[in-house]
């Protein structure tokens, strides 16, 4: 016990002054520099308990982890079922990121004793520790806007932006934090797989029954409400599908018509504001989920889903599911108890009215060569109504979705080529 010492003063000393001292008085410096410790239900390192299970089962010696995958290799470890009473039974050498330990099994190995170990050197490290809540959507690592400010509003030059890497990462950064991204100022003769792929480095597209690349223009009798020249409400896109892809792609081709300006709304602080005010009616549109249905003529395309307004990821708001123009009131009306459909259409009507009040919009008439990231799961969109006085204008768009984790990917990783292994063999 450290009351049990020789008392050793300290002062104001220099670093070598101070490690002379610690070497004369060995009990307290074991005790001071001693960062792992057994504990009743596992090990504690920093500060940190971990379960003794837990520790089995972030074993990153390479009998278990592939130092070439970085996944786990000692599969199939049943682990509770072949050692239910598995227990830390010593801890080896401690380093700066790594500690040996030996279990119960009989198994060596070795765990990592900070994000450096667990995730290897920089620059993977420096953007985990950055943007790990960011990229795992965490709603404290999002901006919540109620009001476009210049944040929200911000435009990026798209030259600047695809100079290089780091301001590539800035730009997604802040499209997660926002859940909407402006870009400006592209070479018209840039499509969208150019801007995308090539230019953000950011691929595959996610292909849909629209296929990886819409091109949306006016035309008579549409199969799809885009396609016509009315407004469109604010919407997400493809509630219809089971898995609708988080990132929107908006590329304005060429807009010389009157009128057709778009505009956009963040959900999540209307839902944050739904669940304090009304937690019943949260309670509603999080548990009665609406029937959403895409289904043209003719076009040989029959997309359905059931699906709540709202989703939950524990307490955190992961996705606002909502088009009008896309809703299914018959099937659900005939697949749904009258008594649940009383609370949900009470739920739905006060959270859409929050959603359509006009202070909360960001509008913006957009010009060729302009292209808007949204959030899918997060940031709705719309239009208003345009028309043409001559044959000659146009309104041009064309889309794209892509899935969240391939962004993130673009966001974390190295560039391609560039190994970044751990570091156990240091140890």
């Amino acid at each position: 016990m450290i009351s049990c010492l020789k008392p050793v003063r300290l002062g104001l000393l220099s670093k070598a002054q101070l490690v002379r001292k610690l070497s004369n008085a060995p009990e307290l410096f074991k005790v001071l520099s001693d960062p792992v410790k057994m504990t009743e239900r596992g090990i504690e390192v920093d500060g940190k308990e971990f379960l003794h299970m837990e520790t089995r089962n972030m074993c990153k010696c390479e009998a278990c982890y592939g130092r070439f995958s970085h996944q786990r290799t000692d599969l199939p470890y049943r682990g509770a079922m072949d050692f239910p009473d598995i227990r830390v039974s010593d801890i080896g050498r401690t380093s700066e990121n790594y500690i040996s330990l030996k279990w119960s099994d009989d198994h060596e190995g070795v765990i990592a004793r900070n994000k450096r170990g667990n995730f290897g050197p920089d620059p993977i490290i420096s953007r985990v520790e950055n943007w790990f809540d960011l990229t795992c959507r965490k709603n404290s690592a999002q901006k919540f806007w109620s009001t476009p400010d210049e944040d929200v509003t911000k435009r990026w030059d798209y030259s600047w932006v695809v100079k290089n890497q780091e301001n590539t990462i800035e730009f997604l950064t802040h499209y997660m934090k926002y859940g909407i991204g402006l870009l400006v100022d592209i070479p018209r003769h840039l499509g969208m797989m150019e801007i995308v792929e090539e230019g953000l480095k950011i691929k595959p597209l996610r292909r849909t029954c629209f296929s990886a690349v819409d091109l949306v223009r006016f035309k008579p009798n549409p199969d799809n409400v885009g396609y016509g020249s009315g407004p469109l409400n604010l919407h997400s896109d493809l509630p219809y599908f089971n898995q609708a892809p988080h990132v929107q792609f908006f590329h304005l081709l060429e807009n010389t018509v009157i009128g057709g300006d778009s505009y956009w709304i963040d959900t999540f602080p209307i839902l944050k504001e739904l669940s304090e005010k009304r937690p019943d009616l949260f309670e509603i549109l999080k548990t009665i989920p609406m029937v959403w249905r895409y289904s043209p003529p003719g076009t040989g395309i029959y997309q359905l889903s059931r699906q709540c307004v709202v989703k939950m990821q524990g307490d955190e708001i992961w996705q606002t599911v909502d088009a009008p123009q896309s809703m299914d009131p018959d099937t659900f009306a005939r697949t749904t108890s009258l008594r649940d459909r009383e609370m949900w259409w009470e739920a739905y009507n006060y959270y859409r009215r929050l959603v359509d009040q006009e202070d909360r919009i960001f509008s913006r008439k957009l010009n060729g060569g302009e292209f808007v990231m949204t959030d899918n799961f997060r940031v709705f969109h719309a239009r208003r109504s345009f028309f043409k006085t001559s044959e000659e204008q146009e309104r041009i768009v064309s889309t794209s979705y892509m899935d969240w984790n391939i962004m993130v990917s673009r966001v974390l990783s190295t560039e391609k080529g560039d190994s970044a292994f751990l570091e156990v063999r240091e140890h």
